[in-house]
C-alpha cells in the first residue's frame, strides 16, 4: 500500500485521530518499508530557470570586480569600494545559501529542522548585510558630497573597516537570537522536514508570537534604512540642484539617481514581501502551497534580481572600476589594470 508524503509538523494531530492504518514518519528507523526519498514539486522548478540567470551573471560579476578591487591597491584603499566589495561578498554568500534553499523545496527534498534554520541564518545575515552595507554607500555618498573636506577624518579606512565588522556582527546576531530562541521552544531540532521556510511552526501559539515579534522588528528595521536613505537622497539633491547637474534630461546625476532608487527598492521590497507573506500565512489568510509558491517567486526572481543587477550598475556607473575591467579585457592595455584612464 503506498502512503502520502505528509508534513508531520501540522498533520500529525489530524491523522492521529483519523488514519485507519499505522502511521510512520522518516524519523523512525524501525520500520525501513516507508519509502522516504523526496516528493518533488515540478510546479515550482519554473521559478529555477529565472534564478539560475541571475545567478550565472552573479558568479560572473561579482568574482571579477572583487578580483579587481583587491588586487588594485587604488581602489582598495577608497571607502566605497571597501563598501562595494562587502555587498558583492554578502551577495554572493546569500546567493549560495538561498539556492540551496530553492532547490531543496523544489524538489521535497527532506532535511533536519536544525539544518533548515542553520541555512536560514547564514541567508538572512547575508540578507541584512547587504541592505545595511547600501544604507551605508549612500551615508558615504552623502558625507563625500556635503563635506568634501572633513570625509577623510570622518569615513577613514580603518573607521570604515570597524562598520564594516559591526555590520557583519549586527546582521549575524539578529538571526542566531532568532534560530537560537526557537529551538528553545522547539523539543525535536532533529525532526525532518520536506520543506524550508523562514518563520514556520504550523499551529505552535508560543512560535507564533515570536513570528509576529520577528516580522514587526524586520519592518522597523527596512522602514528606518528606508527613511535614511531618502533622507540622504533629498538632502543630496537640494545640495546640488544650483551645480546644474539635474538640468538636462539624461544627465550623469539623474541616470545614476534613477538606477539607484530602483536597485535599492529591489532590495528592499523582498523582506516586505516576505514578511507579508509569513503574517498571512500565520492569520490563515493563504495555505500552505499558497506559501510555497509566493516563497519560490520571492526568493528565485524578486531576491534574485537585485544581486545580478549590482554588479552592472555599479561596475558601470564607478569610472575607475569601468575603466580598470575595460583595461583588463582589452588587449593593448592588459598590462595596464593598476592604471588610470
Amino acid at each position: 500500500m503506498d502512503i502520502d508524503y505528509i508534513n508531520w509538523t501540522s498533520s500529525l494531530p489530524d491523522l492521529l485521530s483519523n488514519s485507519t492504518f499505522p502511521i510512520s514518519s522518516c524519523n523512525d528507523t524501525l520500520d525501513e518499508s516507508i519509502d522516504c526519498t523526496p516528493r518533488p514539486n515540478l510546479e515550482l522548478w519554473i521559478f529555477l530557470i529565472p534564478s539560475a540567470f541571475c545567478s550565472i551573471v552573479t558568479l560572473l560579476m561579482n568574482p571579477l570586480i572583487l578580483f579587481i578591487i583587491l588586487m588594485n591597491s587604488k581602489l582598495r584603499k577608497e571607502t566605497r569600494y571597501q563598501l562595494l566589495a562587502n555587498v558583492m561578498i554578502s551577495d554572493l554568500i546569500f546567493l549560495l545559501f538561498n539556492t540551496i534553499i530553492s532547490t531543496c523545496n523544489t524538489i521535497g527534498w527532506y532535511m533536519h529542522r536544525i539544518i533548515c534554520f542553520t541555512l536560514i541564518v547564514f541567508t538572512f545575515a547575508a540578507y541584512t548585510s547587504c541592505v545595511l552595507t547600501v544604507t551605508m554607500m549612500v551615508i558615504d555618498t552623502y558625507i563625500a558630497i556635503c563635506f568634501p573636506l572633513h570625509y577623510h577624518a570622518l569615513l577613514s579606512l580603518s573607521r570604515i573597516k570597524k562598520v564594516l565588522l559591526g555590520i557583519w556582527i549586527f546582521s549575524s546576531v539578529f538571526p542566531l537570537a532568532i534560530f537560537l530562541l526557537s529551538q528553545t521552544f522547539d523539543g525535536n531540532p532533529l525532526e525532518r522536514q520536506d520543506m524550508c521556510l523562514m518563520l514556520y511552526y504550523g499551529n505552535d501559539e508560543k512560535k507564533n508570537y515570536l513570528v509576529t515579534v520577528v516580522c514587526a522588528l524586520s519592518l522597523f528595521f527596512l522602514f528606518l534604512c528606508s527613511i535614511m536613505i531618502i533622507y540622504f537622497y533629498i538632502k543630496l539633491y537640494n545640495i546640488t540642484k544650483q551645480s546644474g547637474i539635474w538640468v538636462n534630461r539624461f544627465s550623469r546625476a539623474k541616470l545614476t539617481l534613477m538606477m539607484h532608487s530602483v536597485l535599492l527598492c529591489l532590495y528592499i521590497i523582498p523582506a516586505c514581501v516576505l514578511s507579508a507573506e509569513i503574517m498571512m500565512f500565520k492569520n490563515n489568510m493563504i495555505g500552505i502551497d499558497a506559501r510555497m509558491w509566493m516563497s519560490a517567486f520571492n526568493n528565485s526572481m524578486v531576491m534574485m534580481m537585485p544581486r545580478a543587477l549590482t554588479p552592472l550598475v555599479y561596475g558601470l556607473r564607478y569610472r575607475e572600476l569601468a575603466c580598470t575591467i575595460k583595461n583588463l579585457f582589452s588587449c593593448n592595455k592588459v598590462s595596464h589594470i593598476g592604471t588610470d584612464c
